[in-house]
């Protein structure tokens, strides 16, 4: 294939198959060299379980507020959608998380992208710091089947099945399907997480293929807002003290997904790649909230009752294809839509102080007892539906000069209008324009093994929802670049890479009022990625990564300029050997994943969350030709730590030490 002898973008693991129509473009797999592929074989190894754990493998990530345990939130090279809402991210191209949506399950996940920079564009979609896109398993033309059964700790259990194959020359079918209950390391917070998706593969010949995939999620827990700071010390109360009330039962997420695309080509280099997605989805129940912490040891808190219901529809095509002249340039041109409707229903009730004839809603952090204290009836709070519409037209091109010097320029026109109404007051908000945003990039092969390059880009991104002032957001605006040094030799894959990024509108804690959301007039973020790779063989394997990032807020109603929960120092190393034996090979496979110091809060509490070390092991042995048992281990040398946090009062602990067996069975 042409893209196996071209692609530059390094993959981590065992690459098998890559459809076109669901993974990055030619001009980012050749000139993005900071970004990294993550496949199946090794997000298995490193035992993947959310997002967080995979972004672990590569340079430049950072955890942020999970919302209540229900989102996979992110920042890359400093930089998130929203605080609360999470970083979007991409499932084969589309954006799966517009409006609100629950943590994926990796059973699904064939292999994940990892694409920095103003060159990691998905279809036309570009972002200064970078895009993540997971690429979903799809439908084989040989059959196969597997089976896995996990138990651990937290009385955790899980099952995934897989199963893909033929049903006629030219259709081929998959289902995957995950149930996963665990009580959790949390009191009182346990966890039901339900996974379907059926896909089906169309190819009545090698120019023509049609891909359907559905997916539905069912997570059921507690919402969940971590521990509070006390006296300034994020890990005052152990990991697993619950502030919440068990009586508000468990808060329920649903999401479904319907998702076509395909590929036509049309004769020569030319091909047409397309695709459409539908996702409805809603977040539905109550929670308990904290506010204020007084006394010490007195917390009071605030009862919610969420309604969230989200409809999505997007679609994309784009015609690329290959001329030569002048070089070879191969350009793309495309055509992307979507319409969002996103209702968001909250009643809450601000606690007071009983001395005054109020409701505190208040629990003992340190010796809570659960079911006495009594919220006062909830009032309306925010009724609020956004309605979005966006169309983009973009075009590119990569132009391979000589076979050593290539260049990439892209140019985006959207056009999108934004309406929010808030129906309690019957105010609403109108926004339209026609922004026109740019990337240009170069690279330069010094040798056959070390190459050099740029990248320079704009953005131009939607922000939903409203501040504590009831105005629609501004539109965040940003523009960033990176220089590279990469290296490949056998077996080895080195890189490093300079940023630079600035974004104005970026939203993140209210450092006035927690209970909202605030843009910040802008941040910078510049750091130094180093990432590398290395394989003997079959026998070894490592993924090295180090990341300085510096992501600065300039803005004087911040009583911090550090960015949320973005350390300035973080890296991983992960390695994996083989060790021949009599069915098969043994896997060993360990590592240690490291956070620096980071800001915890955006207020004058000055909170910041403590460095830490996290490790993990894995042992994983062929009991015969189609059974393999494995035991892991995470946060093995059971290390306190604090994973991130929205403000002193919502800090999410970090798991204590995890311990998981499982049997496979493969045919």
């Amino acid at each position: 294939m042409e893209e196996a002898e071209t692609a530059e973008i390094v993959v981590l693991g065992t690459r098998k198959y890559r459809d076109a129509t669901l993974s990055s473009d030619l001009a980012t797999e050749r000139m993005s060299q900071s970004s990294r592929s993550l496949e199946a074989d090794l997000l298995r190894a490193a035992g993947t379980y959310r997002l967080s754990d995979a972004l672990e493998l590569v340079s430049g990530s950072s955890q942020q507020n999970n919302r209540g345990g229900f989102a996979d939130n992110f920042a890359i090279r400093g930089f998130l959608s929203t605080a609360d809402g999470g970083g979007e991210y991409y499932v084969d191209g589309f954006i799966a998380n517009r409006g609100s949506a629950p943590a994926r399950d990796p059973a699904t996940i064939e292999r994940i992208e990892i694409l920095k920079g103003p060159a990691g564009a998905v279809f036309g979609d570009i972002d200064p710091a970078g895009r993540v896109n997971m690429v979903t398993k799809t439908p084989r033309f040989s059959a196969a089947a597997s089976a896995r059964l996990d138990y651990g700790s937290f009385d955790t259990r899980r099952l995934e099945l897989d199963a893909t194959g033929p049903l006629t020359t030219s259709l081929a079918a998959r289902i995957v399907v995950a149930l996963e209950d665990s009580d959790g390391f949390r009191d009182h917070v346990g966890l039901k997480r339900r996974t379907v998706a059926p896909s089906l593969t169309f190819r009545p010949s090698d120019a023509f293929q049609l891909t359907y995939v559905a997916q539905l999620i069912r997570y059921d827990s507690p919402f969940d807002r971590g521990v509070v700071a006390v006296g300034g010390d994020p890990l005052a109360l152990p990991a697993s003290r619950f502030l919440g009330e068990p009586s508000n039962g468990d808060t329920r997420a649903r999401d479904t997904r319907h998702q076509l695309t395909g590929e036509a080509k049309l004769g020569g280099d030319w091909a047409i790649v397309g695709g459409l997605a539908y996702r409805s989805g809603s977040l539905r129940g109550f929670s308990a909230d904290q506010t204020r912490l007084v006394d010490g040891r007195t917390l009071w808190r605030q009862r919610r009752e969420r309604g969230y219901e989200v409809e999505d529809l997007a679609a994309r095509l784009e015609l690329r294809g290959k001329v030569n002249a002048l070089g070879t340039h191969h350009p793309a041109f495309g055509i992307k839509g979507y319409s969002l409707d996103y209702l968001e229903l909250l009643r809450r009730r601000n606690p007071s102080d009983p001395a005054q004839g109020g409701n505190s809603y208040a629990i003992d952090i340190y010796d809570p007892v659960y079911g006495v204290a009594e919220a006062a009836a909830l009032l309306p709070n925010l009724d609020q539906r956004e309605l979005r519409r966006g169309l983009t037209f973009y075009a590119q091109d990569l132009w391979d000069l000589t076979d050593r010097f290539s260049l990439v320029g892209g140019v985006r026109l959207d056009v999108y209008s934004q309406e929010l109404r808030k129906n309690l007051t019957g105010a609403a908000s109108r926004a339209a324009d026609e922004p026109v945003t740019f990337r240009l990039g170069a690279k330069y092969r010094v040798s056959d093994a070390i190459s050099v390059h740029a990248n320079w880009g704009e953005s131009n991104l939607l922000n939903s929802g409203s501040g504590s002032d009831g105005a629609a957001f501004a539109p965040e605006k940003g523009h960033g670049y990176e220089v590279g040094l990469s290296g490949r030799w056998a077996g080895l894959d080195v890189g490093m890479t300079w940023f630079d990024i600035r974004k104005s509108n970026v939203l993140t804690t209210d450092p006035d009022d927690a209970n909202f959301l605030a843009p910040v007039g802008s941040l910078r973020s510049s750091g130094i990625e180093f990432d590398a790779s290395l394989n003997l063989g079959r026998r070894w394997q490592a993924v090295v990564n180090y990341a300085w990032t510096r992501a600065r807020y300039d803005d004087e109603n911040f009583a911090t300029p550090l960015a949320l929960n973005v350390p300035d120092h973080s890296g991983s190393v992960f390695l994996v050997h083989r060790i021949e034996g009599p069915n098969g090979d043994w896997q060993i496979s360990g590592g240690a994943n490291y956070v620096g110091r980071r800001s915890g809060a955006t207020d004058t509490s000055g909170l910041i969350l403590p460095d830490y070390i996290k490790v993990k092991v894995a042992v994983e042995a062929p009991l015969s030709r189609i059974l393999t048992a494995r035991i892991e281990a995470d946060n093995l040398l059971n290390q306190r730590y604090a994973a991130s946090s929205y403000n002193s009062y919502w800090i999410y602990p970090g798991a204590p030490r995890t311990i998981r067996a499982s049997l496979s069975v493969r045919l």
